[in-house]
């Protein structure tokens, strides 16, 4: 903070604690009449949400369902029809709702799920509209695995709103080779590729059982080739990642915690606002490059959870991972000591809790 000193009698120019030059005007009370006023009450400082914007939980649209429609146990459907529309579903018991092939148009929406497997597994989908689906309860199995939609052979277009998933605490998936999300776009070809939007959601409890495998279930995970946005959503408890990214992907406004990462980078990237709990490895990890350092630049990193779980850990190469502003405890850690050499962490503003 600068600290001003001023006399009466003048202009003085002094210097604050910062060197910069200040200019402070006073009037001599000499011959003029002065009245006694109150001083001012004093500004309270302010505080971090006064200063930088937080987190805020969006609205989720709830599935729009006819009035007195009962939960079924469906068949799974089959499809490699060129268009596919499954709406207004209120489903239990079952293992997979959809498995589609080769269909340009895909749209599922208006789906209520409890105790049911995947909503839908698809291959070379082009345009996918998702909206408004709640799943509770979620089960897995070794086939299919879990969540709301798993994908690869690429796509053009996803549109994916107003989504919620919970797992099913006390079954948690198989112990398997696959890798699940409650969103997977998956494949390493070059079919493998798409523009997505992710957009209002709440994902919790993504777990898979111990075993030989690594538990590798993540909230949301993408391969190289998508691109997209993520936003207004909140990822809590996941046995991996709550986002496993890759590809040219933009996440703001989300609240990520207790997953073993908050975020796993695997290129580099450019986020917005990104508000984390605590972790139980590391809230950041990212791959860097072999031959250069890859950069990453989150806007806004505000860290509410234990301050020992470091912020940030380099894996493969260097990485330079800038914060425009970080709100966190003063103690908190930022870079892991096992970080790859050469890493390393630059805060442009910084703001204690």
């Amino acid at each position: 903070m600068a600290f001003i000193l001023a006399s009466c009698g003048g202009s003085k120019e002094v210097q604050s604690s910062t060197n910069a030059s200040v200019t402070v005007s006073s009037e001599s009370s000499t011959g003029s009449s002065v009245k006694a006023t109150p001083s001012p009450a004093p500004t309270p400082a302010p505080t971090p949400d006064a200063i930088v914007p937080r987190f805020v939980m969006p609205s989720i649209a709830p599935p729009a369902l006819p009035s007195g429609l009962a939960y079924e146990t469906p068949q799974t459907i089959y499809s490699t029809s060129h268009s596919v529309d499954v709406s207004d579903r209120k489903i239990e018991g079952g293992t997979i709702l959809l498995r589609a092939d080769d269909v340009s148009n895909l749209t599922m929406s208006d789906i209520v799920a409890r105790k049911f497997g995947p909503i839908m597994r698809g291959r070379s989908l082009d345009y996918i509209t998702l909206n408004r689906i709640a799943v509770s309860q979620a089960k897995a199995n070794a086939t299919y695995g879990l969540g709301i939609t798993n994908t690869s052979g690429g796509f053009v277009t996803a549109v994916m709103q107003d989504l919620v998933f919970e797992g099913d605490t006390t079954s948690p998936a198989p112990n398997a080779a696959d890798a699940w999300a409650a969103i997977a776009l998956k494949g390493k070809t070059s079919a493998d590729a798409g523009n997505f939007t992710i957009d209002r959601f709440d994902f919790r409890d993504l777990w898979m059982a111990s075993g030989s495998n690594y538990e590798n279930v993540d909230g949301i995970s993408t391969e190289r080739g998508y691109s997209g946005t993520i936003s207004n959503g909140r990822i809590v408890n996941a046995s991996d990642a709550c986002l496993d990214i890759k590809g040219d992907v933009t996440v703001d406004n989300v609240y990520l915690e207790n997953c073993r990462e908050g975020i796993k980078l695997w290129s580099s990237q450019s986020h917005g606002l990104i508000e984390m709990g605590t972790h139980r490895f590391v809230a950041i990890i990212a791959k860097g490059g072999s031959s250069s350092a890859s950069t990453v630049y989150i806007e806004t990193l505000i860290l509410t959870g234990d301050p020992m779980v470091p912020a940030f850990r380099a894996e493969g190469g260097p990485v330079t991972l800038t914060i425009g502003t970080l709100v966190a405890d003063p103690d908190q850690v930022l870079n892991a000591s096992s970080s790859y050499a050469g890493s390393s962490v630059k805060v442009l503003n910084r703001i204690d809790f």
